[in-house]
């Protein structure tokens, strides 16, 4: 009997089992993020995978003939539960990594003087534009005495380039400086991200004693280093910087600005060595690979030829993770093309994220890993399904592979929309048309200017004749990059509303993917539209509103910076933290956490007074972020930084408006936002006594922000307003100095709260113990963010208490 559509429907079960790699990467993710949840001991899922291995075993011994339908399954569930319990095991082994003893003893020894030697493990360049190597170290001397020699991994940090390279030897004198842990909400764990790469000790450089630079030919550090000279030489000063990162992926020359511009024209992937340029590297191989099939031992001979171009690669790029990723997944595929096994590529890319899971399982939360892997199945999962309803006449055209490089570049950018959002809040609108533009190119590009190192090792004057067409070529493609980075059409910000976006993403990858497969079709898209409905759902409740006020107290330093979030989701944020060369609050701590809770608008900003402890990071919000209004004190101020955000402010029409005792700022009827100061006739040289004093009043609760107000501030306070300043939250003026918040002030805030923002050994001798003792005095729950790190307070009109964040989950 022939089947109808809707009897295909009905009977159709995908083929799994053409997929084992795919099942076994599913489980194996689903053991790594359980693993990463409940902090086992390795030594639990260890037992687990020793009893259900021998469960299976025994059973197979004591198999009868017949196998039933529930032995199967069972037999299914058992390999099944023995492939999640691994991935439980290999991410609790790493996570359950401790300290040595020696480790143990430096951590104990904070700020303390050391001498070490040890060998260049990597390096690399910081935002703020500084340095970092891993070094794994064999001599520790602390206090002229020399402790246990068992070998262990620190990192140093220091401030000027010293061109280390890897398996270089190093001998240097450094001070201990406690790795940090989160100090904000949506901070980067910077403690747990060494942590899961073995280092637990970390080292500022105060003085090299020897530097033994590599000189051996043997070493893959003197070829890298050979390269990165012979590309200098090939390149000029505006593009050398470019060819180094895009062929050998040295990236320390780049600036901040170039890597910003080339992420605001899609083309940041180029940037990064990775699959691209491996595929760039290895494509010529694919053309001889119908060579290789017509000669005897041809197919194992390609493998060797291929392994040994992947690794020489590998070799002079420094061995970073994602060309190794990328070398494993391209040596998967390139097998699947010499052996006639290249009809599931989806498969052998499920391997190649298997063997990098197994040999190293936190990859799975590392962007590079994400980012690659997502690209790569959205491509082969989509890009068939596209292919097919183009027409044969479109794609045979002459404009049809750079069609399909623009088709390419929307796939795997739309694809990729939940994890760019999620982690950069930014999305390039010009992206498809650079790529189309730059892609094709640089698959000729690189493998010339590659192959142009190798003849500049024998003549420099030859590989920069034949070097001129990639030289100009790097020159009109960063013009264009610079040009379109500073256009608002080129790119946008986003933020991601909803964690369901992840699964609904997804779901309608899997849609379009098995379009052409009814039964696959119509349950993926019921699927999408249930969880559309819950992103939606979800976005109604989160801006529904509360009863709840929220208060952020950002942990910046030496600086000041504060967010409300009012009852009706409206966003006032009090000082911007600090600005100093190398630190920006705004870029550093303000922005992630604003990017992480999906707010795009602040309704307003109330910038104290014009110092840069408490306006440092208001450029960066001007760029990044929607401003309604900024309120200030109205003190001029002679400072680059006040007059440049004058002038942002101005272009990028935002109104500053100065206020004064006595007025309201109007952002929720929830709430009373009152000026307090500063007092408009008050005659003063101290931009601190003009700070902006606003009393925040929610319900029957009241929150009183000082700024910087010192006594002469506090005196006009008290005059203006005496038992109206009394208070139940009160954060600290001027970072508790003596200067501030003194007793016949105190004696109407009264607070039951008092925050002190201010950084850890800052030079400043903050807070002064007068200051102090006058608060506790009040009988205040004292609180410092160098102690206390980042604080969220809230409010429900009747009271006031802290969340613990960390726990919370924020």
């Amino acid at each position: 009997m022939r089947l109808t559509g809707m009897g295909k429907r009905a009977t159709y079960r995908f083929p799994f089992g053409s997929y084992p790699a795919v099942r076994i990467a599913v489980l194996l993710i689903a053991g790594i993020i359980v693993g990463e949840q409940l902090y086992l001991s390795p030594w639990i899922p260890a037992l687990i995978i020793l009893l259900i291995a021998g469960s299976v075993l025994m059973s197979e011994l004591q198999k009868k003939k017949k196998i039933g339908l529930i032995r199967t399954r069972l037999m299914t569930g058992s390999v099944a539960l023995l492939i999640l319990f691994t991935g439980v095991f290999r991410i609790s082994a790493v996570k359950d990594a401790a300290p040595g003893s020696v480790e143990q003893l430096l951590q104990l020894m904070a700020w303390e003087k050391v001498e070490m030697t040890g060998m260049v493990v990597s390096t690399s360049k910081t935002a703020s534009s500084k340095y970092r190597a891993d070094i794994q170290i064999t001599r520790t001397e602390i206090q002229n005495e020399r402790i246990d020699d068992a070998p262990f991994m620190i990192r140093l940090l220091f401030e000027e380039d010293l061109n280390l390279q890897r398996s270089e030897t190093l001998t240097f004198i450094g001070t201990i400086i406690p790795v940090s842990e989160r100090r904000n909400p949506a901070d980067f764990d910077y403690a747990s991200y060494l942590k899961d790469r073995g280092i637990f000790v970390q080292v500022k450089l105060d003085k090299v004693i020897t530097h033994h630079k590599n000189t051996s030919v043997f070493r893959w550090a003197w070829w890298r280093e050979k390269a990165l000279h012979i590309v200098e030489q090939n390149f000029d000063e505006e593009t050398a910087p470019i060819a180094k990162a895009l062929l050998l992926g040295y990236k320390q020359d780049l600036e901040g600005v170039s890597r910003t511009a080339f992420a605001r024209a899609g083309l940041s992937h180029i940037m990064a060595v990775s699959g691209l340029h491996v595929g760039f590297v290895i494509a010529p191989f694919w053309f001889l690979i119908p060579w290789f099939w017509n000669r005897k031992y041809g197919r194992e001979a390609g493998m060797v030829i291929l392994i040994l171009i992947l690794w020489g690669y590998a070799g002079i790029t420094g061995f970073p993770a994602s060309v190794m990723r990328a070398s494993i997944t391209a040596g998967f595929l390139t097998y699947g093309k010499l052996f006639y096994r290249s009809g599931n590529s989806i498969n052998l890319t499920a391997a190649s994220a298997i063997t990098l899971l197994l040999l190293d399982p936190t990859d799975l939360f590392a962007i590079g890993f994400q980012l690659s892997f997502a690209a790569v199945f959205t491509i082969l999962l989509i890009l068939p399904v596209i292919q097919r309803w183009l027409p044969y006449w479109l794609r045979i055209k002459w404009y049809g592979s750079p069609l399909m490089v623009v088709i390419v570049s929307v796939v795997v950018q739309l694809g990729l929309y939940p994890l760019q959002v999620y982690y950069f809040g930014e999305i390039s609108v010009v992206s498809p048309l650079a790529n189309a533009l730059f892609v094709p190119l640089l698959g000729l590009m690189v493998p010339f200017a590659l192959l142009n190192v190798f003849v500049g090792a024998i003549s420099i004057t030859v590989s920069s004749a034949l070097n001129i067409p990639v030289l100009w070529f790097l020159k009109g493609m960063n013009r264009f990059v610079m040009f379109v980075s500073t256009q608002d059409w080129a790119w946008m910000q986003s933020g991601l509303e909803s964690l369901w976006i992840f699964p609904m993403w997804l779901a309608l990858i899997f849609t379009i993917a098995g379009w052409n497969t009814p039964a696959i079709r119509w349950k993926m898209l019921n699927l999408s539209l249930i969880l559309i409905l819950i992103v939606q759902m979800d976005g109604l409740l989160r801006t529904s509103g509360s009863n709840l006020m929220e208060v952020t107290i950002f942990d910046v330093g030496q600086g000041d910076a504060s967010l409300i979030r009012t009852p009706n989701n409206k966003y006032l944020l009090i000082d911007a933290g600090v600005w100093s060369p190398g630190y920006d609050s705004g870029k550093s701590v303000i922005i992630p956490y604003l990017k992480s809770k999906g707010i795009h608008t602040l309704d307003a900003v109330v910038l104290s007074h014009p110092h840069a402890d408490h306006i440092g990071g208001i450029l960066t919000l001007l760029e990044t972020v929607e401003i309604d209004t900024i309120y200030n004190s109205g003190f001029e101020y002679d400072s680059n930084l006040f007059h440049r955000y004058q002038e942002l402010a101005k272009e990028k029409e935002v109104p500053v408006r100065p206020v004064q005792s006595g007025e309201m700022i109007h952002i929720d009827p929830a709430l009373l936002v009152m000026v307090a100061g500063p007092d408009g006739a008050v005659r003063n040289s101290d931009p601190n006594q003009h700070s902006v004093v606003l009393n925040v009043v929610y319900g029957e609760t009241e929150f009183l922000f000082t700024g910087d107000a010192g006594e002469a501030e506090e005196e006009h306070l008290v005059q203006n307003y005496e038992d109206l300043l009394d208070t139940d939250f009160l954060k600290v003026g001027h970072h508790g100095s003596r200067t501030s918040s003194y007793e016949s002030f105190l004696n109407y805030v009264t607070p039951e709260i008092a925050v002190v923002s201010l950084g850890e050994k800052n030079k400043y001798d903050h807070p002064h113990a007068e200051a102090i003792q006058r608060l506790k005095a009040t009988g205040t729950e004292l609180y410092f963010t160098s102690r206390d790190k980042g604080m969220i307070f809230q409010s429900d009109g009747q009271r006031i208490w802290i969340v613990n964040w960390e726990e919370a989950g924020f």
